[in-house]
């Protein structure tokens, strides 16, 4: 599928073109695009040995077979995580991963593509120099290429961020609520948490990558509707709790463990770029407090979440306390929320070095997804391999090691 050069444009205007008058004035928050020195120091020395056994497992993977679905991408997200704090091997895998996909994604046919991911079969966008299809999960891609080029100053890297987002802007399925859908087909049989995700951190990055304030005006306002759409129709402030999703237009019955950290994630995504100056900032930073008190009252005694949440008849597990932990860790230690969840954060940790082998495998991860949760099916737990669960123990480890 064919598009209008948007990015393009965009990257043109912003290095002399006719919007040059503008560029005096920076989008705030430059911070981001700063240069990470890669002095190689390894991995951090406070990191348990079975999660270094987890990293190396991901590293042995041949780059190629990475896709840049959210099961692919995410792990190159945390290993960038670790490259950013001096893990040279972790930067050289993400590079490859990176510049394999740019040089061989666009050859391939609409079916072979397809073949790489296991979500639904969206359409596929081919004229920037990464193609990618904007199923929802596959729109997170930017997140790794955004860290990359914050190391490399890669225009490529730069001009797959901005595509990411204008997908966002113009392309993708939205449910009634205006709110990324899950994929094409679908948008308005349900819509999930992580869709608020996708949209809200993509748009973030395309903002702060903006030198024209009125072009970066724009990617932050469709980062703070998706995000606050997601909190209005997701978070039951009543309990606490986030709730599986929409199911044709209604609440979802049951508040799934992962839903509590895609709208983490999502709040996160916004608040790590938004300028704490902004007048919605401590609304939204109110919104993560009211989760992390619910996940405060439902964490299991082991320190993980059930499946659902407030079942605790249904299995613990790993990845969401996982997501959750990474999200408020984060939050503590920026200052959005208040310091008062220690034993919350020490408990989860705990649970997650438990769920992770000697040999770097995991157990207590629950391998399914949003649909069969709201249907109550509570124990497809580690029934295969998905590259996510890998991915999102490296973020949670990340920040536990700050």
């Amino acid at each position: 599928m064919k598009r209008r050069n948007f990015a393009g444009l965009l990257l043109t205007a912003t290095t002399g073109g006719v919007l040059a008058p503008l560029l005096a004035k920076s989008t705030p928050d430059l911070k981001s695009l700063e240069v990470t020195p890669l002095v190689d120091t390894g991995l951090p020395k406070n990191l348990p040995a079975n999660i270094k056994e987890l990293i190396q497992n991901v590293l042995k993977q041949e780059f190629s077979v990475v896709n840049t679905d959210w099961f692919g991408s995410i792990q190159v997200e945390g290993l960038l995580r670790f490259a950013n704090r001096g893990f040279k091997e972790g930067f050289v895998f993400a590079d490859k991963w990176f510049k394999y996909h740019v040089e061989n994604d666009g050859k391939l046919t609409d079916a072979e593509y397809f073949k790489q991911y296991e979500g639904p079969k969206a359409r596929i966008l081919r004229d920037g120099p990464l193609t990618f299809v904007i199923y929802s999960a596959n729109l997170g891609v930017s997140f790794p290429v955004h860290e990359l080029y914050k190391i490399t100053k890669d225009p490529t890297a730069k001009r797959v961020c901005f595509d990411v987002a204008d997908a966002v802007l113009h392309y993708v399925g939205r449910d009634r609520f205006g709110m990324l859908a899950h994929d094409d087909f679908d948008y308005m049989k349900f819509t999930i948490p992580d869709s608020a995700y996708w949209a809200t951190r993509t748009t973030a990055i395309a903002a702060t990558l903006s030198t024209d304030p009125k072009v970066a005006d724009i990617y932050w306002k469709q980062s703070l509707f998706q995000l606050e759409a997601g909190i209005k129709h997701f978070l039951d402030k009543d309990k606490k709790l986030v709730r599986t999703g929409l199911f044709n237009g209604e609440n979802a019955t049951t508040y799934w463990c992962r839903s509590q950290g895609w709208l983490l994630w999502a709040i996160a995504g916004l608040l790590r770029y938004l300028p704490k100056s902004h007048p919605k900032f401590k609304t939204i930073a109110a919104s993560m407090k009211i989760i992390a008190d619910g996940i405060k009252q439902y964490q299991s005694k082991n320190g993980g979440l059930h499946v659902l949440v407030d079942d605790p008849s249904t299995p613990e597990e790993v990845t969401s306390i996982s997501m959750v932990l990474s999200a408020l860790k984060e939050g503590v230690r920026k200052g959005w929320i208040p310091n008062e969840y220690d034993d919350m954060f020490a408990k989860a940790w705990l649970f997650i070095q438990k769920s992770v082998g000697e040999n770097g495998n995991i157990h207590n991860a629950y391998t399914g997804w949003a649909v069969p949760a709201e249907q109550k099916q509570v124990n497809k737990m580690d029934e295969r391999f998905v590259g996510f669960v890998p991915g999102i123990i490296m973020v949670a480890a990340d920040e536990m090691t700050r």
